[in-house]
């Protein structure tokens, strides 16, 4: 399966934060559908109900008969105002929540000012289930990703409303499948090795 590169932005702020033979793979955030289709409900459509409101208000036009519509302007503002937490949290949920799978790790970046990181090895990664409601499916293209990590503690990754779950999780799969084949192939060399040196 062929995927997106990762843009070039990103891969440059990424890379300080690579080791040595590190390369980024895939980044994404927060699905940008579901961004979106929520910023216009929360935001778009309150917002140009109350301009409507206040230009009907000023007479800048009106609707015959319906005068009265223009005193309805308070409900949008409030509705509005009553948003502002919800619409705020979306932006700084898109302009600081990076997911991004290198060809060895995968990273959580948190925050803009302050930063909060976290990483998983791909080694560690035992299983990955993707959970989708049907809006979540159909409509916004997102879904909660649920990375499962070995250790004796067997953490538990929860990402949210992520964009493109299926593709993230087919990616951290690929590449899990990649470094256990190279593993494999490099105890082949070992076993061959060692017959030849009984051997000779």
């Amino acid at each position: 399966m062929e995927h997106k590169p990762p843009p070039k932005g990103k891969k440059k702020k990424l890379q300080k934060l690579l080791g040595s033979g590190e390369e980024v793979v895939y980044v994404t955030s927060i699905g940008p559908r579901y961004f979106w289709v929520n910023m216009i409900i929360l935001l778009f459509i309150p917002l140009i109900l109350t301009y409507v409101a206040i230009f009907m208000f000023f007479g800048v036009f009106s609707i015959p008969n319906y005068e009265w519509i223009k005193y309805l302007g308070v409900i949008p503002l409030l509705i509005l105002i009553y948003n502002t937490p919800k619409y705020s949290h979306l932006i700084r949920m898109k302009q600081s929540f990076t997911y991004a799978l290198t060809n060895r790790r995968f990273m959580i970046i948190r925050g803009i000012f302050s930063r909060k990181i976290v990483t998983a090895p791909l080694t560690a990664i035992t299983h990955v289930t993707i959970e989708q409601s049907f809006i979540q499916r159909f409509i916004y293209n997102t879904g909660h990703l649920v990375i499962i990590t070995a250790g004796f503690d067997q953490r538990e990754i929860v990402i949210e409303n992520i964009g493109n779950p299926v593709e993230f999780k087919i990616m951290i799969e690929e590449l899990t499948r990649k470094i256990e084949d190279s593993w494999e192939g490099e105890d082949e060399k070992k076993e061959t090795f060692k017959l030849r040196s009984l051997s000779a």
